[in-house]
């Protein structure tokens, strides 16, 4: 245990101390709330162009109404025209395009052509395609004696809120939306981090196999407890980066949100409210919702669950990084039982993806909760949908019992590939080293 202890130490302070972690601690979360002020600009800047799209429309047969000639709509402004614009003069201006429409029967509309010497983006097109059938349609109720008013009064309003009974006969409100943003972010989050500090601890065992230090190092401490020192100090790492992660990209994004006035109370969404009108009590309705969606979530059975299976993942496929880190010379040599056994994983996010959004509380997904390679990601995802804890620890204690077995399993490998070189190992190779005795 004092071995152990020592290896830890010596892995953690290690590397926690160099220059290349402190900077990618400092920069990553630079790098993710850059990301997100360039998203959260670009989403607050768009729509805001101060140039209109003149649309000379072309109507053969007298389709649109001639209300069409007074609007505006998403940047496009309507002139009717007698005779076709000429195309020396579309391509001359960038800000000008050719509606023409050959339809007689309003019930078909099948001839547009929009001529412009630019291609315009699917979000004007989709808005033009819309205003155009609604000006038709409202053409064709008129006909019929019918106005919007009266259409909009015979149309059911179907609403229902989401609620969640719990144990103690209250019903909690429930937004799925949000739980399965959640379950899929944090499943990602783990997802992704096994691989990087999993892959930390094989390729610093490949380091000092390399560099012929662990000879040294064997010489006083046994296999087992260096790769369980090892793998334990690497996991420490990874905490402190990420608990560092949270805590500084939270403070930046929470800075650059009342720079770009995303705030609460200066969002548009809010003002929106604010404003009052038909759709205030709408608009109140989702916030109060989504409001106390938020604070239903089982915060402390998320959280838990997370750190249990984060490094109880972790724990399990570092160990197999681990013995892999062993047997190999370099890095190259890796691939080959990287994939097979980095394959139950990707499998499970998978798994994870369905369970969020297809049936979080099934068949499929609860085996797979179970499943020790596969229950860190799909157990992740599935917590915010309310699942038992005797559900959670029976999985996690599944979890840390294989990573026991995986531990002694791949101490057997690494006790022979940490001192093997130059040749090439075979899975046959893993298994005789399994068997051998000492």
């Amino acid at each position: 245990m004092k071995n152990i202890r020592i290896i830890f130490k010596r892995e953690y302070l290690s590397r926690i101390k160099n220059k290349s972690f402190i900077l990618l601690t400092l920069i990553t979360p630079l790098i993710f709330v850059a990301f997100y002020a360039a998203v959260a600009f670009i989403a607050v800047q768009s729509g805001k162009s101060d140039e209109y799209t003149q649309v000379n429309y072309l109507d053969e047969h007298n389709i649109l109404s001639e209300a069409v000639n007074k609007d505006t709509l998403s940047n496009f402004i309507f002139h009717k025209v007698d005779h076709p614009t000429e195309m020396k003069e579309l391509l001359d201006n960038e800000y000008l395009a050719l509606l023409h429409i050959k339809d007689k029967d309003r019930l078909s509309i099948d001839s547009l052509e929009f001529i412009s010497s630019q291609t315009p983006s699917i979000t004007k097109i989709s808005s033009l395609q819309s205003y155009l059938t609604d000006d038709i349609f409202t053409q064709s109720l008129g006909e019929l004696n019918i106005t919007n008013k009266q259409l909009d009064e015979l149309k059911p309003r179907v609403k229902f809120k989401t609620l969640e009974a719990k144990l103690d006969g209250d019903l909690k409100s429930s937004n799925s939306g949000l739980k399965s943003g959640i379950g899929m972010f944090m499943a990602f989050i783990i997802y992704i981090f096994i691989f990087i500090y999993g892959s930390m601890v094989m390729r610093s065992t490949i380091e000092e196999k390399t560099n012929r230090i662990v000879e040294v190092i064997v010489s006083s401490v046994k296999p087992f407890d260096l790769m369980l020192g090892k793998i334990l100090g690497v996991a420490a790492v990874g905490l402190t980066q990420f608990i560092a992660w949270i805590v500084l990209g939270t403070g930046l994004i929470t800075v650059i949100s009342l720079v770009l006035g995303l705030s609460a109370g200066d969002s548009s969404f809010y003002q929106e409210i604010a404003a009052g009108g038909e759709n205030t009590a709408i608009a109140n309705d989702t916030v109060s919702s989504l409001i106390q969606s938020v604070e239903s979530l089982p915060f402390a059975k998320i959280i838990t669950v997370f750190l249990l299976f984060f490094v109880g993942g972790y724990l399990l496929y570092s160990s197999l990084f681990a013995a892999i880190g062993s047997a190999v010379n370099q890095d190259s040599d890796t691939q080959q039982f990287m994939f097979p056994v980095s394959l139950p994983l990707v499998f499970g996010f998978i798994i994870a993806q369905s369970a969020v959004f297809q049936d979080p509380n099934g068949a499929i997904a609860k085996v797979f909760s179970y499943i020790p390679f596969t229950s860190p990601v799909v157990m992740s995802a599935r917590v915010a949908f309310g699942i038992s804890w005797l559900e959670i620890f029976t999985s996690f204690f599944i979890l840390i019992a294989t990573f026991l077995f995986m531990v002694w399993l791949s101490a057997r490998i690494y006790r022979v590939g940490i001192l093997m070189y130059g040749k090439k190992p075979k899975w046959k190779d893993f298994a005789k080293w399994i068997i051998r005795k000492n």
